[in-house]
């Protein structure tokens, strides 16, 4: 919930439309097509709604809302049954040290803030 106790600033929600947009090029067409899949990427579809409740009732709101209404239903009513799995970490993530990013993400906050502060 980290990202929860950000200050939603103009220039927050300036990055989160960019990337919205950039989500929406044909680049990252293999992501919105894991979307499809049921289920799908939990964590990548709460991250998507997570970004969606961020944003002002936009353009960029506007097509990710889009977006994520395309998500089969099936996906959002999942059995209760799989929620108690626990799921193994995919192969490509295994190799990434979570809790070192965790802290490198609350160290770049705390530095922002005391930028801020500087700056005032």
């Amino acid at each position: 919930m980290l990202f929860g106790n950000l200050e939603v600033t103009k220039t927050l929600l300036t990055e989160i439309d960019k990337l919205v947009r950039l989500i929406e090029s044909p680049i990252f067409a293999y992501l919105r097509l894991e979307l499809l899949k049921v289920p799908a990427d939990e964590c990548l579809v709460r991250a998507l709604y997570g970004l969606l409740m961020l944003l002002p009732q936009t353009e960029a709101f506007q097509i990710l809302q889009t977006r994520l209404s395309c998500i089969p239903s099936l996906h959002l009513h999942c059995d209760k049954r799989n929620q108690t799995e626990i799921k193994p970490i995919p192969a490509r993530m295994s190799n990434i040290d979570f809790p070192k990013l965790l802290e490198s993400f609350k160290r770049a906050q705390e530095n922002h803030k005391e930028y801020k502060k500087a700056m005032r």
